[in-house]
Order: C-alpha cells, then sequence, then structure tokens
C-alpha cells in the first residue's frame, strides 16, 4: 500500500468501527422495540439502519480494494482517482463521484428527453 494512503486507511477504519458500533446500538433498539409494538419511529430506525449497512459496506469495500491494491482505480475507466479526491471521499468508487462538473463531463447531466420534461413543466 502507497504511503499517501495511511491517512486515509487509518480513518476508513475508525470509520468502520464507528459505522458498527451504531449498527450495534441501532439494532439492539429496534429489538427492543419490535418487543413492544411496531410504530412509525420503528420505520425510520430500520431506514437508519440500512443507511448504517450501506455505509459500512462502502468502507469495507474501501479497506479490501487497499488490501488488493486495486484502491484509487477508477471501477468505470480503470484511471486513477486523485488523492485530493480520495481524501474528500476516501469510498468513492469512480472517479465521477465528486461533483456536478465531473458528471456533467461524463456526459450524464440530463438526457434531451429529460430537459423537453423540464420545459414542460417550467411552462405549466
Amino acid at each position: 500500500m502507497n504511503d499517501q494512503y495511511a491517512e486515509i486507511k487509518a480513518e476508513l477504519e475508525l470509520t468502520r468501527k464507528e459505522l458498527f458500533s451504531r449498527l450495534m446500538q441501532s439494532t439492539q433498539y429496534e429489538v427492543s422495540q419490535e418487543f413492544l409494538f411496531q410504530n412509525q419511529q420503528s420505520e425510520k430506525e430500520k431506514i437508519v439502519i440500512n443507511h448504517i449497512k450501506e455505509d459500512l459496506n462502502d468502507v469495507e469495500r474501501a479497506l479490501n480494494k487497499m488490501n488488493s491494491g486495486m484502491f484509487g482505480i477508477c471501477e468505470e475507466t480503470g484511471a486513477e482517482i486523485p488523492i485530493e479526491k480520495l481524501r474528500i471521499l476516501p469510498t468513492a468508487r469512480t472517479i465521477f463521484e465528486f461533483s456536478f462538473t465531473d458528471l456533467y463531463d461524463r456526459g450524464n447531466c440530463l438526457s434531451p428527453k429529460r430537459e423537453n420534461h423540464l420545459y414542460l413543466v417550467e411552462q405549466k
């Protein structure tokens, strides 16, 4: 692993630990609520748990990529993701995840059909 990634790896490991702790707390809360009754708060908690699991999966994927030597490589283009961008979003999988400008450059901003739809909505 590259030395420049050591700081990012430490941050990812800390994030993994924090997410796992939050997941354990949320899961315990969810189980205790299920024994009492189903309510709206329980549904919100399930959504939160789902988001925590997704974030944890992203962190695990990034750490696995570090171990395999694939960290910092765009999954779509194979290009190297700049270290400055990885410091901002260490779980990034592509070079296109950083800004609207990157998405626009990619050519996936708005399709012509969608632009027409937006025009029609504005006219109503």
